[in-house]
């Protein structure tokens, strides 16, 4: 427990030295970051009998998350969604002959769009204004510690027990109180809107959830425990970021939509 508490801290600290410092040193880290969750993907759909086009879908993460150090996301994104459907429908012929399905394109597919698109929001959300970046990292620290900590001290019903056992009711109504007054508070503080900042803070709790939830689909289809191994005792990269994924898609949307 002591080893596994002691990487996590370390892991915190320099996630935010990285987080705070931003430039290149963050493009670069989210990067690897995505780069090794895709890694641990394949990985666990291999083990349902698919064959993913690792390479091509490596490659293209790489070019399209390289590619926001130069451009801006938003008309980036939609020519990226076109041409690398493009690329991976006319891949398909290719990866055929070599022994795969149309089925491990739209898995491979799946993984570009699962991991490397909220990557590269995030890296954007980023460069734009730290306070995003805050806030959703904020907001799902928040409700995955108090979801936790609660479900531990008061649990009792179980919220999705063929998916994640551990997780109760009681667990998410404290992870969605505590997160949404960890909006309200940076609402007071930053001078933006306290009760908005709440209701991202209830919503982005929900989405992160079943973010949460999602991966652990993935890993039981997989026979995984952990999606690897990169924080000894915190498991892998996935497990780290699942419900973080979704959240940065999540706040996107509700800040093109509805503002900060």
């Amino acid at each position: 427990m002591l080893k596994r508490t002691l990487w996590g801290i370390t892991a915190a600290f320099i996630f935010a030295a990285v987080l705070f410092t931003g430039g290149p040193l963050f493009h670069i880290s989210v990067i690897l970051v995505a780069v090794l969750g895709l890694r641990e993907y394949f990985n666990m759909v291999e083990h349902l009998g698919r064959k993913p086009y690792r390479g091509l879908t490596i490659t293209a993460t790489l070019l399209f998350l390289s590619s926001l150090y130069f451009f801006e996301f938003r008309p980036l994104v939609l020519v990226s969604f076109i041409g690398l459907f493009l690329l991976f429908i006319l891949s398909v012929p290719v990866y055929y002959s070599k022994g795969r399905s149309f089925v491990d394109g739209a898995v491979s597919l799946f993984g570009f769009m699962y991991v490397s698109i909220p990557s590269g929001i995030f890296i954007t959300l980023r460069q734009t204004d730290l306070l995003h970046a805050l806030l959703i990292v904020g907001y799902t620290w928040i409700n995955d510690s108090f979801a936790f900590f609660t479900g531990r001290l008061l649990g009792r019903h179980k919220l999705a027990p063929s998916i994640s056992p551990g997780k109760t009711w009681e667990g998410f109504v404290g992870g969605a109180v505590f997160s949404m007054i960890f909006g309200y508070l940076m609402g007071i503080y930053t001078g933006l809107p306290p009760a908005k900042l709440a209701l991202y803070g209830l919503i982005l709790s929900i989405f992160g959830t079943f973010g949460d939830l999602a991966e652990s689909v993935i890993k039981r289809e997989a026979g995984f425990k952990d999606s690897g191994n990169f924080v000894p005792g915190h498991g892998g990269v996935l497990d780290r970021v699942d419900a973080l994924i979704i959240n940065i898609m999540t706040y996107y949307i509700l800040m093109t939509l509805v503002g900060v």
